[in-house]
């Protein structure tokens, strides 16, 4: 049997490796004559990687392109996707910011099966699978086990498992901690993590890493308290920010933010090179990502990339004001001398003179 090749390109958070992971999940019942091949890649990233490998000998071989939990931002790399897969070629994304570029490629987009439900691209996906054959050849315990995962990604996503007042707290809490263990493992193993919580299902998991979770728990709590007593407040583009350094739980500590400090417009958690922003809905943080930061993203919840690298700024910052430390103790030092000399009586001058002619 000839297989079809369907290379897959996605995000690389939870949602990111989500949708195609789950497509693999599914793939002996599912698809049987499919292989997949996964790109995980940044925010703003798609164009590139998707010229890149376009361009490489193996592109050549695939039959079908998927794109998950992204939008190309060039109309040229639709272009290329229709020129070289004709109709063989799908985008799951959710962003509203890229919403625009996705309808004028409507036959090729995604669309939730529930407009009323905030999508992600994992939810998206499963929408997609529960119309294709096969679907209803998954056992019914299987399928129960995938949805309320790809409930508990969408949720934690979309930022529903805060804003939904009609969530069961459970499944709050389980969203909170699946994004959780996924972000405690480093980036080469998150295919890896997804796709043994898939194999399990939620609850086998979690009874497996309960010493985790709450080690996890304990340990966000600690970050930020720690990270939240250094939030600056300016006025930017005539709104109120809140800005803030971290490095890790940026959807955490941008909705702590937001909360202690009710009289800012939105929350700007700056890392190395990324930018995450969270509003209360007196902004949209979507379209100040994407003029300022050339990234993108909901309404209440964007993100974009740095011109600037923090941590050279950083370390700058420190040189400098260690030269100049170093620069005011000399002036310091050279003027204690010079008052010495200044003040020194004539005649104890004239003594210590004949002591030194002595000599």
């Amino acid at each position: 049997m000839v297989k079809r090749l369907i290379k897959l390109f996605s995000h690389n958070d939870l949602d990111g490796f989500g949708a195609p992971m789950l497509l693999q999940a599914v793939q002996p019942t599912m698809f049987g004559d499919v292989e997949f091949d996964m790109t995980n890649c940044g925010a703003g990233r798609i164009d590139d990687e998707f010229a890149r490998w376009l361009r490489s000998p193996e592109a050549g071989r695939f039959t079908d392109v998927y794109i998950m939990d992204m939008t190309p931002d060039s109309d040229y790399t639709f272009q290329q996707l229709n020129a070289n897969f004709a109709n063989h070629w799908l985008v799951f994304d959710h962003h509203e910011s890229e919403a625009g570029l996705r309808q004028k490629y409507a036959a090729n987009s995604v669309l939730p099966a529930n407009p009323q439900v905030n999508p992600s691209a994992a939810s998206l996906v499963w929408d997609w699978l529960s119309r294709q054959p096969h679907f209803n050849d998954l056992p019914e315990e299987r399928r129960r086990e995938l949805a309320y995962l790809v409930e508990l990604i969408r949720a934690y996503d979309t930022w529903d498992w805060q804003n939904d007042p009609e969530m069961a707290e459970a499944e709050r809490v389980a969203a909170d901690e699946l994004d959780q263990l996924f972000w405690f493992y480093p980036l080469q193993d998150s295919a890896a993590f997804v796709g043994d919580v898939f194999a399990a299902g939620w609850d086998k998991y979690h009874a497996a890493n309960q010493l985790l979770i709450r080690t996890l728990n304990e340990r966000r709590t600690k970050y930020l308290k720690s990270h939240l007593k250094d939030v600056l407040k300016a006025e930017l583009a005539g709104h109120q920010f809140g800005v803030v350094y971290a490095s890790d739980y940026k959807s955490e500590i941008a909705h702590a933010l937001l909360e202690q400090h009710p009289d800012v417009d939105a929350a700007l958690v700056v890392s190395p090179v990324s930018v995450s922003l969270r509003s209360n809905g007196k902004l949209d943080v979507a379209k100040f990502a994407e003029k300022y930061f050339g990234g993108g993203g909901h309404a209440d919840a964007a993100g974009g990339r740095l011109n600037v690298n923090l941590i050279k700024v950083g370390e700058q910052a420190v040189i400098d004001d260690l030269a100049q430390t170093i620069k005011n103790q000399a002036a310091e030092k050279q003027q204690e001398e010079s008052t010495l000399a200044d003040n020194l009586d004539p005649e104890v001058a004239a003594k210590m003179a004949a002591l030194f002619k002595k000599d």
